[in-house]
């Protein structure tokens, strides 16, 4: 009999941890709910061989390109990513493209740095090929994964297998000849299917790479500049490599999609900038802007709607990270989605703050809760610029209204001096309020033409022939009007069924109708 006080002795861990193929399936097509995320590990993954090859001065610090190339045939699409950057040694490429999450890169100077999308793509082609070549060598590595099989054992039912096992029976290694003087990589996945295939829909291409690539912004937006000049205040210029998508004889640039002017939510209307408010802090390590614009409605472009956050010029998630912020700082239900209305971007250059491994967001840490706290700020802010701009349009609608009414009350033979003083009196008070509402988030091309028709009013006020007041006799403005009371009335039905400016119109065509002394 064993002793009542003996303890049995633990058994012992084995020497190697069996890792399974099902595993595989979590790090790769279990990843990412989009499927374009692949591509940005591709492109993520180009840039930082990009910024290797340019901080080893094997290029110079504009000369980095990524190309983005649409082949293949109908039967067999293809998209590959190709960079001129380091490339990797043949002595090193076994480990480099075979092992999973064992990757060299350093947080602090690369994008990736786990070491798992790089076989992000076998969910969407039949064949993943990488060819990498660093400068000097006379040959090229290229690895094959055959995708078939490698979905074959993450499938349900399927036997269990060491990934080791696994990734060792479904790729293939060989070399080929190069020019010495070579360097790159490239990345093909060959035969795309399913979700695959949207890859080569340029028109699904192009604005997932102008929002989550680390390029630069387009001519078309006019405060560029002014966003380069801040990022070089705080001491860190924004990293952008070109990136080109080949479409046969076709060459598309990508750049961001900021710009001017933007469509929104409101029927024929478009959110303009007229300025930009900046914001840094060295202590939390981030820097930002938002576009300030008379703000009419819900941005509809889904590339930029919202202010984004980007770390090495690479966007994280998307705007559901300012909605949640938003929705913390101003507990409103309909203020979380007022940060939709505004357009900017979020620099985090603190290196202790992460990107999940999904990177639609940061991990949890006091780095990521400090900026957390001052975004609040920026997006109640935004809030306040938005409810400032639609009070603004209330007080144009006002003015607008205004100009139709006094328009209808000139419509008469003759005006008295008396009351073409107190019209002359309004319109100036109105201008001075036109004038201060651009600041306030107005529309400048509304305001400028409301500007214009009350100064043709008045001009055309000034060159009328006005009539003196006589003390016996009503002036000729009231005598042309039988029932004022009567007429009053009828104008405010009128401007509470029509709106003020259809009212105006009506009661001009009225008062034009009436019997000239009656």
């Amino acid at each position: 009999m064993t002793d009542a006080h003996e303890v049995s002795k633990p058994p012992e861990l084995p020497t190697r941890i069996r890792i399974g193929s099902f595993f595989l399936e979590t790090l790769t097509t279990g990843m990412y709910e989009d499927a374009f995320h692949c591509i940005r590990e591709y492109v993520q993954n180009a840039f930082d061989a990009v910024h290797d090859a340019v901080q080893a001065g094997i290029i110079g610090a504009g000369d980095g390109r990524i190309t983005l190339t649409i082949g293949g045939s109908t039967k067999q699409a293809t998209l590959s990513v190709r960079d001129n950057g380091t490339g990797v040694r043949s002595n090193e490429a076994v480990d480099r493209f075979v092992s999973l999450g064992a990757s060299i890169k350093q947080p602090a100077h690369h994008a990736g740095f786990r070491g798992i999308g790089r076989l992000a793509g076998i969910a969407y082609c039949s064949t993943l090929k990488f060819t990498t070549k660093a400068m000097g060598e006379d040959a090229a590595t290229i690895f094959e994964f055959d995708c078939g099989k490698l979905r074959g054992f993450m499938a349900p039912g399927a036997q269990p297998r060491d990934v080791s096992e696994v990734v060792r029976s479904s790729v293939t290694v060989r070399t080929e000849a190069h020019r010495s003087a070579d360097h790159f990589t490239e990345v093909e996945m060959v035969g795309l299917s399913g979700s695959g295939l949207t890859f080569i829909e340029q028109d699904k291409l192009l604005p997932y790479l102008s929002q989550y690539s680390p390029v630069d912004y387009s001519e078309g937006f006019e405060f560029a500049d002014r966003v380069r000049a801040l990022a070089s205040s705080f001491g860190a210029p924004i990293p952008v490599v070109e990136i080109e998508i080949r479409n046969r004889r076709e060459r598309i640039p990508i750049h961001k999609s900021y710009r001017n002017s933007y469509p929104t939510s409101v029927l024929n209307s478009k959110s303009t900038l007229r300025d930009l408010e900046t914001y840094t802090s060295k202590e939390h390590g981030w820097f930002g802007w938002f576009g300030l614009a008379n703000f009419p409605g819900e941005i509809t472009d889904e590339t930029v709607a919202g202010l984004r956050f980007r770390m090495k010029n690479i966007q994280i998630g998307n705007e559901a990270i300012i909605e949640e912020l938003g929705a913390r700082a101003t507990p409103s239900g309909s203020d979380r989605r007022l940060q939709r209305w505004a357009v900017g971007e979020i620099f985090i250059l603190n290196a202790e703050v992460v990107p999940n491994a999904r990177r639609d967001g940061f991990e949890d840490n006091q780095a990521w809760r400090n900026i957390q706290a001052d975004i609040e700020q920026v997006a109640k802010r935004i809030v306040k610029c938005v409810r400032g701009a639609s009070k603004t349009r209330g007080k144009l609608k006002t003015v607008e209204a205004k100009i139709a009414s006094t328009r209808a009350q000139l419509a008469v033979p003759q005006v008295t001096k008396r009351v073409a003083g107190e019209v002359d009196q309004e319109l100036r008070r109105h201008l001075s309020v036109l004038e201060k509402s651009t600041a306030a988030g107005a529309d400048p091309k509304e305001v400028s033409q409301l500007i214009g028709q009350i100064k043709e009013i008045r001009e055309q006020l000034q060159s009328r022939e006005l009539k003196d007041e006589t003390p016996d006799r009503p002036s000729t403005l009231t005598a042309t009007q039988p029932q004022p009371s009567t007429l009053e009335v009828v104008e405010q039905v009128l401007t509470e069924q029509l709106g003020a400016v259809r009212a105006g119109e009506l009661m001009a065509l009225i008062r034009s109708r009436l019997p000239e002394g009656s």
